[in-house]
C-alpha cells in the first residue's frame, strides 16, 4: 500500500531543504523527479560511511520506500528519528513506510507525534487528513475475505484402493462372508473435479481475529458412480495474537457422500499453538479431536479419534524463494464398540513438503508423509489371527503456472502405497490430474 501523496506533507514542512554536500543534494533531486531507484544507486555505496547522519538515513529511507522496500527503509528511518526525534519530514515517511508493510497503528502513532509538536496549520489539517484515511484502512482490514473456485481432470489407478494381489484376497473374504468379493481387483478410471471455497477473518480487537471457513468437493469417475464422493467442510474459531505468539481454536465439521447417499461425518475440534521464531520461521503444536460417524449398516465403525503433533516452517529469502515445513504427530482411533476394536489403532505420522518459485509465474511444489499404525485388535478374517500392522507412504508434486494474477493452471501427481503384515491389504494407487483454479 502506497501513498504517494503523502510525500507532499514533506514538502509542506520542509520546502527547499538545504542538504550537506552535493552527493546528498543530487539524491534528493533524483527522488523529486521520481528518479528513485537511481537515487538508491548513488546512496548505498556510502551506507557503511554515512549511517546516523539523519539527513543521509532520511534520502536512503525515501529510496528505499519508493522503490517498494519498505522493510529496508524502516531501519533507516528509525536511524534518522534517533538522532533527530523531531525531525517532522523524516517521521512523515515512518508513517508511510509503517502504511506500506500494513502496520497501521504504528503509522498513527507517528502521526499523532507530529501533531505533538505542534506543526503549521496545514500541516496539521494534512495529518487529519491521513489519519481519517488510516482509519478508512483499518476499517478494510478488519473483515479480510479470500474465496476460490477449482475444476480439474485426471486419472485413478484404484478408485476402490484394492489389495495388490487379488488372489490372495479372493481367497480369504469367500471363507467368511460366503460369496464372492465384489470387487477382489483395483478398479482404474478417469474422473472429473470441482472445488469451491471461502474463508474469512474478522478482526473483533487487535489481537483477537474471528475466523470461518467453508470448503466443498466433488468428484466423479467415469462409468464407476458407485464411487463418486462429495465432501463440505465447515470450520469456525478465532485466533488470539500476543507478541510473537499465537492461539488458535476451531470447531470442524465435515459430512462425506458416497455415490449421492450418506455415509460418514466428523465432528470436531482443533486446539494450535503457534510461535514466530523470526520473520520467516514459525514453530507450533496442535491437538484436534474428532468424533467419526458413519450412517446405516456402517454403524459400527463409530470411532473417537484423537491427535498431538509438533510442526515447524521456514522461509528462505534467496533464489527461488525456498519454503519448507515438516510435522510429526500421534494418536488414537478408538471404536464406540467393543466388537470391533480391530478397527481401533494406534498412529504415528510425518510429513514435510515445500515449494520453489521457478519463476515468476512458475512455482514446484511437493510433499511426502509416512505414516505408522498398530491396530489393537486381531484382524478377524484369518485362519490364524494377528493383529495388523499398516505402514503408508504417500508422494506428490505439482506445478503451479500463473495465467493470470487470480487464474493457475495446476498439473499434479500424487502416489500413495500401504504396507501391512496382512498382505491382502497391500495396495498401490497412483493419480494423475490438471487443475484450473481462480482465486478471488
Amino acid at each position: 500500500m502506497r501513498f504517494h501523496s503523502l510525500y507532499l506533507a514533506v514538502a509542506l514542512m520542509a520546502a527547499a531543504p538545504a542538504f550537506a554536500d552535493d552527493v546528498l543534494q543530487q539524491a534528493d533531486t533524483l527522488i523529486r523527479q521520481q528518479q528513485a531507484a537511481q537515487a538508491y544507486e548513488l546512496l548505498a555505496p556510502l551506507e557503511d560511511e554515512r549511517a546516523g547522519d539523519p539527513q543521509y538515513d532520511y534520502l536512503l529511507g525515501v529510496s528505499l520506500l519508493e522503490t517498494g522496500d519498505p522493510s529496508r527503509a524502516i531501519f533507516a528511518f528509525e536511524r534518522c528519528l534517533a538522532v533527530e526525534p523531531k525531525n517532522g519530514p523524516c517521521r512523515v515517511q515512518m508513517a508511510r513506510t509503517h502504511l506500506a508493510i500494513g502496520e497501521t497503528p504504528d503509522a498513527r502513532a507517528e502521526l499523532q507525534t507530529i501533531k505533538e509538536y505542534n506543526p503549521p496549520a496545514d500541516v496539521q489539517a494534512l495529518v487529519s487528513q491521513y489519519l481519517g484515511v488510516i482509519d478508512k484502512v483499518e476499517k478494510q482490514q478488519k473483515r479480510h475475505i479470500t474465496a476460490y473456485a477449482q475444476a480439474g481432470v485426471g486419472y485413478d489407478s484404484n478408485i476402490n484402493s484394492a489389495p495388490s494381489d487379488a488372489n490372495k484376497a479372493a481367497a480369504i473374504f469367500p471363507t467368511v462372508f460366503g460369496i464372492a468379493p465384489t470387487n477382489p481387483t483395483s478398479e482404474e478410471a478417469g474422473y472429473a473435479s470441482v472445488l469451491a471455497g471461502a474463508g474469512l477473518q474478522y478482526k473483533i480487537t487487535p489481537s483477537l481475529i474471528g475466523l470461518a471457513d467453508i470448503n466443498l468437493q466433488n468428484r466423479s469417475f467415469n462409468n464407476h458412480n458407485e464411487s463418486n464422493y462429495q465432501t463440505a467442510d465447515v470450520s469456525a474459531g478465532a485466533a488470539y495474537q500476543h507478541s510473537r505468539s499465537q492461539i488458535i481454536g476451531k470447531l470442524q465439521y465435515q459430512n462425506m457422500w458416497l455415490d449421492s447417499q450418506s455415509y460418514r461425518n466428523s465432528f470436531g475440534v482443533l486446539g494450535q499453538y503457534q510461535y514466530s521464531v523470526s520473520d520467516l520461521a514459525q514453530l507450533a503444536a496442535f491437538t484436534q479431536l474428532n468424533q467419526l460417524r458413519y450412517d446405516g449398516a456402517l454403524s459400527n465403525r463409530d470411532a473417537d479419534r484423537m491427535t498431538l503433533g509438533v510442526a515447524y516452517s521456514q522461509a528462505y529469502d534467496s533464489k527461488m524463494s525456498p519454503v519448507f515445513y515438516s510435522s510429526l504427530y500421534g494418536g488414537n482411533e478408538n471404536t464406540k464398540e467393543s466388537a470391533f476394536d480391530w478397527l481401533s489403532q494406534d498412529f504415528l505420522g510425518l510429513r514435510v513438503g515445500g515449494s520453489l518459485q521457478l519463476s515468476e509465474k512458475l512455482k514446484l511444489n511437493g510433499a511426502a508423509s509416512l505414516e505408522k499404525r498398530d491396530f489393537q485388535a486381531s484382524f478377524p478374517f484369518l485362519l490364524v489371527p494377528k493383529k495388523r500392522e499398516d505402514s503408508q507412504v504417500d508422494l506428490s508434486i505439482g506445478l503451479a503456472w500463473k495465467l493470470s494474477p487470480k487464474l493457475s493452471l495446476q498439473p499434479n501427481y500424487a502416489y500413495t502405497r500401504t504396507n501391512s503384515n496382512i498382505d491382502t491389504i497391500d495396495s498401490t494407487r497412483h493419480i494423475v490430474g490438471v487443475d484450473l483454479r481462480f482465486d478471488l
